[in-house]
């Protein structure tokens, strides 16, 4: 997700700053470039400006008794320490060693302005390009401390001047001129030369924050086009043996993440040999991503701790080499709602009421142990048959969000939003209507059953944009609209589940689902429907509201 302009301007960049040993080596190699150009440029001026007519020679020794000592320790630093700085254990102090030389780099480049004239020196670029090439090359931090450290430096040498601790321009034998004399003209000019000092440090965040985003976005496509080339090969896998254990089959399934298998265990410690099992199989260009590799293995740790009856039970989590991460599932017998809903259109009351119980029975447990599904959605919503009833299993737990000893561990990227648009709810786009939580499971369970009774998604437009915006904006109109058939109690109960704020919602999936049940037999409790016409009518929706049934 791109950046705003204030955070591309002056914030770091979303991702941190790669440290890895090839990057301090660049890093390292482009200081030590830079300030063996400053002691070359050091050792001319000293060498050059020996004329006592024209320059203090005091002064210009006193200048190169103070830069060439301190910038050829800081080149040994960086040659010696920060290009390796694991060769010598000192990777916890490598970054204010860093910084420490960075000031040093500061404090000289300064000493020659001040010398040469602060407020008339050519050397007053010298800062903004160290300022702008550490940026870019080194990081966020880096070129902070190079610019806080010229400001500090600069502002500095200009308050000795005024307090007559330092003369103007003292390198130079003739007095400096009416430049000096004046306090404002040289108070203007300090704050010209900072805002320069400023503008660079901004432009070069701006510069280095947007070439960061398009190299992400250039990853982002180049997966894309990985990824569709592999999809444009379904069942490619068929036929071939994985990790030695299990046949892969016919193709069942593709998905964002992988693909799903049928196949038989040949030898397995988890599953009798001959038996059928599904497996689903990472795809091999989300192998090398951690955030892919924690959402499939979510998905494992979090099913495993749910009742098997409303799961599909995973035996096991693998990898054949490298790059096919495997799961090994319960084979499941039927199809997803999304398929059941695009085959029928909408189901009959009674087939919605078990619907309701069983994935209501699902979530409460998840709930209950700390899990946030955060993707109820009808293609998570498997539906089969035992003992000629409808058998509901929910699937991917691959995003939800778990709680662990009183702390929460989140799969999630900053500023990214996880989930399925038309089924998020608004807390999920924006945290003002409340935390993630059970409340979020039940806005979508709401979204779930509307589109089972009336045919049709709650929030129907055909962009993920548009969705986001509806979730948030609208309300959707009465399901009774859709189907007169329904008792209008069945409104209200839809109302309070897709309430805007979380904390106006059904506390438990449990509690939805009850009351659903009431109020398709028009006995919903009167405070029930006081809550829905409160939560109906809350927000700036433009569409017909639930309460317009009312």
């Amino acid at each position: 997700m791109r950046s705003s302009l204030f955070h591309r301007v002056l914030l770091p960049p979303l991702a941190a700053d790669r440290e890895s040993p090839d990057a301090l080596r660049r890093r390292a190699d482009v200081r030590f470039v830079l300030i063996l150009v400053s002691l070359a440029v050091d050792a001319f001026i000293l060498l050059g400006l020996r004329d006592p007519t024209i320059v203090n020679l005091r002064v210009l020794d006193a200048f190169g008794a103070i830069n060439v000592p301190l910038l050829t320790l800081d080149a040994l630093v960086s040659l010696a320490i920060l290009r390796d700085p694991a060769r010598l254990r000192l990777e916890r102090w490598a970054p204010p060693i860093l910084w420490a030389c960075i000031v040093i780099e500061m404090f000289t480049t300064t000493v020659w302005v001040q010398v040469t004239g602060t407020v008339s020196s050519y050397f007053l670029l010298v800062g903004p390009i160290f300022v702008f090439s550490y940026r870019l090359v080194i990081g966020y931090r880096a070129g902070l401390v190079a610019w806080f450290s010229l400001v500090a430096c600069h502002v500095t040498a200009f308050a000795l001047e005024e307090l007559h601790v330092l003369r103007p321009a003292a390198l130079f034998v003739s007095d400096p001129g009416a430049i000096y004399s004046s306090p404002m003209f040289r108070l203007a000019a300090l704050a010209s030369i900072q805002s320069v000092y400023c503008s660079t440090f901004f432009l070069s965040n701006f510069v280095s924050n947007s070439l960061r985003e398009k190299d992400e976005a250039l990853d982002e496509a180049r997966e894309d086009v990985e990824r569709l080339m592999e999809e444009g090969q379904p069942g490619r896998l068929s036929g071939q043996t994985l990790a030695g254990k299990y046949e892969l089959g016919e193709l069942l399934g593709r998905g964002g993440m992988g693909e799903v298998y049928e196949a038989r265990a040949i030898v397995s410690d988890v599953v009798p040999a001959g038996d059928l099992v599904a497996i689903k199989v990472l795809y091999a260009h989300l192998s090398n991503h951690r955030s892919a590799l924690a959402r499939f293995r979510r998905e494992a740790v979090a099913t495993r701790e749910l009742p098997s009856a409303r799961v599909a039970c995973v035996h096991e989590l693998g990898s054949d080499g490298e790059t096919l991460h495997f799961m090994v599932m319960e084979l499941l017998a039927g199809e997803d709602l999304g398929a059941l809903l695009r085959r029928r259109g909408k189901l009959a009351a009674d087939e919605v009421l078990a619907l309701a119980a069983q994935l209501a029975e699902v979530l409460d447990a998840a709930h209950a142990a700390g899990i946030v599904h955060r993707d109820v959605k009808p293609p998570n919503v498997f539906i089969g048959a035992h003992d000629g009833a409808m058998d509901v299993r929910l699937l991917d737990f691959g995003i939800s969000r778990l709680g662990e000893g009183g702390r929460e561990t989140q799969l999630t990227q900053t500023l990214a939003v996880l989930g399925s648009p038309g089924y998020l709810a608004p807390e999920q786009v924006d945290d003002g209507y409340g935390e993630i939580g059970p409340a979020t499971d039940v806005f979508a369970l709401g979204c779930v059953l509307y589109r089972a009774l009336t045919g049709h998604a709650a929030f129907r437009s055909r962009t993920p944009a548009g969705a986001l915006y509806e979730t948030v904006h609208h309300h959707p109109p009465p399901v009774t609209t859709a189907s007169p058939e329904l008792h209008a109690d069945v409104d209200h109960v839809l109302a309070l589940a897709l309430a805007k704020p979380a904390k106006e919602r059904y506390a438990s999936a449990g509690e939805l689902a009850r009351d659903l049940r009431l109020a398709c037999e028009g006995a919903l409790p009167p405070a029930a429907r006081a809550r829905a016409e409160a939560a109906g009518r809350w927000g700036p929706a433009r569409d017909a509201t639930l309460t317009s049934a009312g």
